[in-house]
């Protein structure tokens, strides 16, 4: 075999893309699936900013169905000339996924323990120990341990999940708000000077032609 051909083998194939990392799939998502129908929506900019301060605040939620919630608002908010791109708010919704949902919510409780002055039992272990060892015990009926599960699940975690949620809510939709608002203009004001130019070079290119 000659050296030319173990060279050739040794190249990789053309137009065979080296496959991409975890942090490129994640940008790309991002890019995609949030910020290019934020980018490509035909209303004004603040239209498409409302959108996300929406969809992010009903993404935080801790409750699923979260679009739902999204077209709910939407209809009430269009009657008080508040209006949003509903397609956009409910695209951003999935900030909360499979993989942030947890450590969202974690962090919602947390917060919302501190708010609410738990600070002998943020973490909530104790109250989950205290609670399992009244369920193994024989001392609770069918409907006592239904009623010891209910109020750790809406009563502590639920609530403390709630009232965690809305400091968190209000700074990353202000946040949201703001950068949205910011990257639109941008964009537009970028694509505005993209065509002024092309008509600029166009108009030269017929002043040669004449």
């Amino acid at each position: 075999m000659t050296p030319a051909n173990d060279t050739a083998r040794s190249r990789p194939p053309i137009g065979r893309a080296k496959p991409a990392g975890l942090f490129r799939r994640a940008n790309r998502y991002i890019r995609y699936r949030l910020v290019t129908p934020m980018l490509r929506a035909r209303h004004p900019a603040e239209y498409s900013a409302r959108a996300v301060l929406v969809g992010v605040i009903c993404g935080l939620m801790p409750i699923i169905g979260q679009s739902t919630i999204v077209l709910a608002i939407w209809l009430v908010a269009r009657r008080f000339n508040w209006g949003f791109n509903v397609v956009v708010a409910a695209l951003w919704t999935f900030i909360s996924n499979p993989l942030t949902t947890l450590p969202m919510f974690y962090g919602f409780y947390l917060t919302g323990q501190v708010m609410m002055g738990n600070w002998d039992d943020l973490s909530g272990f104790d109250r989950f120990v205290s609670m399992s060892r009244d369920l193994v015990s024989d001392q609770l009926g069918l409907w006592d341990q239904i009623k010891v599960i209910s109020r750790l699940l809406f009563l502590d975690w639920a609530l403390a999940m709630w009232v965690g949620f809305i400091p968190w809510a209000a700074l990353c939709g202000w946040l949201g708000y703001r950068w949205s608002l910011k990257v639109v203009l941008a964009y537009r004001h970028l694509r505005e000077k993209r065509i002024q130019r092309r008509r600029s070079e166009l108009a030269a290119i017929d002043a040669l032609k004449a």
